[in-house]
């Protein structure tokens, strides 16, 4: 599905690439030429590919919906997408959280039968990835980014990241960005499982044993586990930090004092371990910030929703608003 007035063209078809010339860039278009146009060139200069980016890639087509490529300093594939085509994903993500709040209370059902599973099957390591994706917002993590840049996530966490104190059992890490994460896991069942998994042999803490072989559980293995408990397409290990930052704002909604965006978006954000402007532009569903804007008794009355029962008061809350 893509809009009617944007082009599907991937980076795996033909493209402009740019070349080094004195102090700027030349570039060339898929057949070489040289392209000398002034409104090519600035649509082209208007994306902003930095200058320490290589293997740039260039779409030809103005209103393709991936506008650029490239391979930072870190070894990473970024991307350029055309503005139309972001409003477009963004409002689509949104778009599944209904479906995914009536999901939940199923997903967290799994959760925990799979926390009573034997240590060292695999469903007991994915239900212990989904725990921490859905009480710490967790991102699923990639072993490519674990291994260049350091950045970890549910997937890729080490038992060096697995930390038992005076508070109990406490997680601390780097993110994506460089972020440093500090959570202590209130969930008992949920922090007793980690501390089995890390009893397992490896250093990294989901795993599972098939056979005599130690292997890893992998974000794909995380996405169909989800896919096969909701039966649902289109909900991933992402819909989780988009519920999470909306449900963190709507907890800041519910109060019968003055509300802000502002307040929301910084709640957002210490529930993602993100700033509040990514929080605000990513995170927290539209109508959630129109709250802002009506009167403290309007936003209580959401509050006021039973159904479902086994949701927290602002997941509920949330549902009930979204309709």
């Amino acid at each position: 599905m893509i809009p009617e007035n944007l082009t599907y063209y991937p980076d795996d078809r033909p493209g402009i690439t740019r070349r080094r010339a004195g102090r700027g860039f030349s570039y060339r278009a898929p057949d070489g030429t040289r392209i000398e146009q002034a409104a090519e060139r600035k649509r082209i200069e208007a994306l902003a590919v930095p200058p320490a980016y290589t293997d740039v890639w260039i779409s030809p087509r103005k209103r393709g919906h991936l506008q650029a490529t490239g391979i930072d300093a870190a070894t990473r594939k970024q991307y350029r997408y055309h503005p139309d085509w972001s409003a477009f994903r963004s409002a689509l993500k949104f778009d599944d959280l209904p479906r995914f709040g009536l999901a939940l209370p199923r997903i967290r059902a799994a959760i925990r039968e799979g926390l009573e599973e034997e240590v060292g099957s695999r469903t007991f390591a994915l239900s212990a990835v989904l725990g921490l994706i859905d009480r710490l917002s967790l991102r699923p993590g990639h072993p490519e980014y674990a291994e260049t840049n350091g950045s970890f996530g549910a997937t890729t966490l080490r038992s060096k990241h697995l930390v038992a104190n005076d508070d109990g059992t406490e997680l601390r890490f780097r993110a994506k960005g460089g972020v440093k994460v500090s959570e202590v896991l209130s969930d008992k069942r949920l922090a007793r499982a980690l501390h089995k998994l890390d009893d397992l042999p490896g250093a990294p803490l989901a795993t599972w044993l098939d056979g005599e072989t130690v292997r890893q559980i992998t974000p794909d293995m995380v996405s169909a586990h989800l896919a096969e408990i909701t039966g649902e397409e289109g909900l991933t290990p992402k819909t989780f930090r988009t519920w999470n930052g909306s449900v963190a704002a709507m907890e800041v909604a519910l109060r019968d004092d003055e509300v802000t965006i502002k307040d929301m978006a910084e709640a957002a954000a210490e529930r993602l371990n993100n700033t509040p402007t990514i929080a605000r532009n990513s995170y927290i569903h539209p109508d959630v910030i129109g709250l802002a804007d009506v009167s403290a008794s309007e936003r209580v009355s959401f509050g006021e929703a039973g159904t479902p029962a086994r949701l927290r008061k602002a997941e509920r809350a949330m549902l009930a608003l979204l309709g």
